[in-house]
């Protein structure tokens, strides 16, 4: 059985932070339902190469689709209903929006007591920028994240280049509403759980925050580069990039062991941990000139047999074929096509992918069914345009 099994949760989420979210909870084994518009949620439009690949399916899968017009009291009214049994209500639309459709955690929850509702936004419920809309990018210029990513010296705003305001708004949701799951244990009440792409790209720049309010040092860019170890970066080879990770002495040392040059241990400006800070320049190209005379995987298994940490700089494709991470297992397939798993591991309650993305409305009448909707009525909601059944992905046999 899944850690999460029997928990239903009703998914009102659209693009990518909220979905996410709600996806990681379905990877969990929560009954996750999807609420869409009866056109589609808007990353399904969001395709190329002649729709082979939608963003959509990849934060979307392991979950059941739904499809209702939230614009109409009946299709609002088939949300409520689905909310008295409903465990946890996840959505990510910009503050106010719920309000107006009749779906706020104030009515939801006197509805169900029990109701554990997560919001995500850009900005959060409150503060001065509560209604504006957000981005991934705009969180990661208006955390500081933009001014300290990038090569060093560089002046260019440089994002991460992963949508990592979206993704760590959509974790920090998940675990809140598992704290908010194991509050409702012990007290039987539900609440309302909060996560912002702002405030969750500020939390991710933990260290470099931690300098700023301690010593009012502005971090500045400095590529691969860790602030406070050297050599803690990537580094030409042959054939490519190794990253090598020297954080103490003691890996000093069996680096130069590795690399063949004892002498280099106690080269002036390289002997000290803060000397090698101070000369990092010239230490790079002291060691570059000794790794562009073999290959990254040379290095990397020379720096293993003397326990140095270090690895290739991989394209994507290299990394999914690498033996670690073939070996746990991380690709899953569902419906013919493969996927990410999410990387968690439950010994004991396995993290499954049971079903791919859903086609739009693909589990309207079996849904509400499930809910207590008769068929006439089932009938009457999509007829009146409040609900939608499955339609026919573009481009599909």
């Amino acid at each position: 059985m899944a850690a999460l099994a029997g928990l239903k949760v009703l998914d009102c989420t659209h693009v990518l932070a909220g979905a996410y979210c709600s996806m990681v909870l379905a990877d969990l084994g929560a009954d996750v339902i999807k609420i869409e518009p009866p056109g589609g949620e808007s990353t399904r439009g969001m395709s190329v190469d002649r729709g082979s690949f939608r963003p959509y399916d990849f934060v979307n899968r392991n979950k059941r689709a739904i499809a209702l017009d939230l614009s109409t009291e009946a299709g609002a009214g088939v949300v409520r209903r689905l909310a008295q049994t409903a465990d946890v209500f996840v959505e990510n639309y910009r503050p106010g929006s719920m309000e107006r459709m009749g779906l706020s955690y104030a009515v939801l929850s006197k509805i169900n007591p029990r109701l554990v509702y997560c919001s995500i936004s850009g900005f959060g419920l409150d503060g001065p920028y509560r209604d504006r809309g957000g981005f991934d990018l705009i969180a990661q210029a208006m955390s500081g994240l933009m001014s300290y990513v990038g090569e060093t010296g560089s002046q260019a705003p440089c994002s991460t280049a992963v949508p990592i305001s979206d993704l760590n708004a959509g974790l920090f949701g998940a675990i809140g509403v598992l704290a908010a799951l194991q509050s409702r244990a012990a007290t039987g009440k539900g609440q309302q759980v909060e996560s912002s792409l702002l405030e969750s790209a500020l939390a991710y720049t933990i260290w470099e925050s931690g300098m700023f309010l301690t010593t009012g040092a502005i971090p500045k860019r400095s590529g691969t580069r860790h602030r406070l170890s050297a050599p803690y970066e990537a580094l030409k080879t042959a054939d490519g990039h190794l990253v090598v990770g020297v954080n103490s002495q003691r890996l000093w040392k069996r680096l130069c062991a590795g690399l063949g040059d004892p002498t280099l241990e106690q080269e002036a400006g390289f002997e000290t941990p803060g000397n090698r800070v101070r000369n990092r320049d010239a230490l790079q190209a002291r060691l570059e000139a000794i790794l562009t005379k073999e290959t990254s995987e040379t290095w990397v298994k020379r720096l293993d047999v003397v326990g140095v940490p270090a690895g290739p700089l991989n394209t994507l494709a290299q990394a999914w074929d690498d033996p670690q991470i073939k070996a746990r297992g991380l690709l899953a397939e569902a419906g013919g096509r493969p996927f990410p798993r999410t990387p968690i591991k439950l010994h004991a309650t396995p993290v499954e992918l049971t079903r791919g993305p859903a086609e739009v409305g693909e589990h309207t009448r079996e849904v509400l069914a499930e809910a207590g909707f008769g068929a006439a009525e089932i009938e009457a909601l999509v007829a009146s345009g409040a609900a939608a059944v499955e339609r026919k992905r573009e481009g599909a046999a």
